[in-house]
């Protein structure tokens, strides 16, 4: 009798579970607008080289004067930043495609190189 009322059982909370599943609105997966350079570098890059960031003082000493700072150097070729980020450089860890895309990082080296 007991084994009967736990199989009962085990149905109504079966059958529960699945009406409740069928009854949940439906969302529809959006895929998010691509983030812009600005955005890259500000999520991704700019702990290390802002003004004051490690990643900047660092190439104070590899660096003509002046051109530390990414965001204001004159020269900053595209397929230089893509070996830098995806080989790192020094002290300045490599970034998978899973840490930041292709697209990403295409977005972020086109934008980089013009600010010249």
């Amino acid at each position: 009798m007991i084994a009967r009322l736990a199989l009962v059982f085990a149905g109504l909370t079966l059958a529960l579970a699945a009406s409740a599943q069928d009854t949940e609105p439906q969302v529809e997966a959006t895929s998010a607008a691509p983030r812009t350079g600005p955005e890259i570098f500000a999520d991704t890059c700019v702990f290390c080289h802002d003004a004051r960031g490690w990643g900047t003082r660092s190439l104070v000493q590899r660096t003509p004067p002046g051109q530390a700072e990414l965001l204001q150097r004159q020269v900053l070729p595209p397929a230089l930043v893509r070996n830098a980020v995806r080989r790192g450089v020094g002290s300045m860890p490599q970034f998978t495609p899973t840490e930041i895309t292709d697209e990403e990082l295409e977005v972020l080296a086109v934008w980089l190189d013009s600010l010249n």
